[in-house]
């Protein structure tokens, strides 16, 4: 009997251990809206100094690789396509089980974005490949609408076990410890035929309300880098304003300088940084990789000065 429940006990963890694997191979790799999620998993553990989160206007803006020269500070780019607020929230929360930051950047795009959900390929690129565990569950939960749909995303293979045939060398390379892209989530994005018009607002004092739903997870956002004695930077990336989107950006502002968070507006600097609006985007709402490199020197300076009084 004892030998019979020891089989049971194997082949039980063998079948488990074979549908971790395939799912992880199934899974659709392309990080060409967003970080290289899995690419994460596999950064030395406790090694990153500073993690980005957000939308694609934080992995189009901000440079972990011009950021270590000028800082010496390691950085990761875990952003993904629209990355909506509570997301974020689970990410900074997945990170925080392999890394030990001193800062947390968020870029606030997604505030001035009122849905309570988004749509499955935004949901899909962000939580597909993150490991399975209760913090994948309650990411799934806040982000799926109904029990229904969520399925799938509990068990990836519902969604990919077609994918067989499209299986290829990078499906079998991403699962390796040892592959980790030198952009570190970074996406470079070429010269765009764009003109970004240089609003004035910095007058501009609307306020419109985050939605409840934004507004509960910047809050949880706060706390969890507080509670982990973390410098949490909100940073608005260069890209086309309108006093709509100023009035959340706003709001923002209000909340983090209410909870002593740091807050930076790019949009309200661009000759600061030199950021040519002729020449250095992609398109409204993303800087080619000249405009990210001149934002990246701009914000590494900020580091250095956050450092150094630090160390007063």
């Amino acid at each position: 009997m004892k030998k019979i429940v020891i089989k049971v006990m194997v082949f039980g963890l063998l079948f488990l251990l074979s549908f971790v694997v395939v799912s992880k191979v199934l899974v659709r790799k392309g990080n060409g809206y967003g970080s290289d999620v899995i690419s994460f998993y596999h950064e030395p553990k406790n090694s990153l100094d500073l993690i980005f989160f957000g939308s694609s206007h934080s992995y189009a803006t901000f440079m972990p690789t011009i950021i270590k020269e000028e800082t010496g500070l390691n950085s990761y780019n875990f952003a993904t396509q629209q990355q909506p607020l509570w997301i974020s929230y689970y990410y900074m929360k997945e990170s925080l089980k392999y890394q030990k930051p001193k800062y947390f950047v968020l870029e606030i795009l997604m505030t001035s974005v009122d849905d309570e959900y988004m749509e499955e390929g935004v949901n899909r690129d962000a939580i597909d490949k993150m490991r399975f565990d209760l913090n994948k569950i309650n990411a799934i939960n806040s982000s799926v609408a109904t029990i229904d749909d969520r399925i799938s995303y509990y068990f990836n293979l519902i969604k990919y076990h077609s994918r067989w045939n499209e299986l290829g060398k990078t499906d079998i390379l991403s699962l390796l410890p040892n592959h980790i892209l030198p952009s570190k989530g970074f996406t470079y994005l070429p010269k765009g035929d764009v003109v970004i018009e240089d609003i004035d607002l910095t007058n501009f004092k609307e306020v419109k309300e985050l939605s409840s739903k934004n507004k509960n997870y910047l809050n949880k956002i706060i706390r969890l880098a507080k509670d982990n004695d973390i410098e949490l930077i909100l940073v608005k990336s260069p890209a086309q304003n309108s006093k709509e989107k100023q009035a959340y950006y706003n709001n923002v502002e209000q909340i983090a300088r209410e909870n002593n968070v740091k807050y930076l507006n790019y949009n309200f600097l661009y000759k600061e940084i030199d950021l040519d609006l002729n020449n250095d985007f992609f398109d409204y709402g993303h800087l080619d990789s000249d405009g990210a490199r001149k934002v990246s020197l701009h914000f590494s300076k900020y580091l250095k000065e956050i450092e150094e009084n630090k160390n007063d």
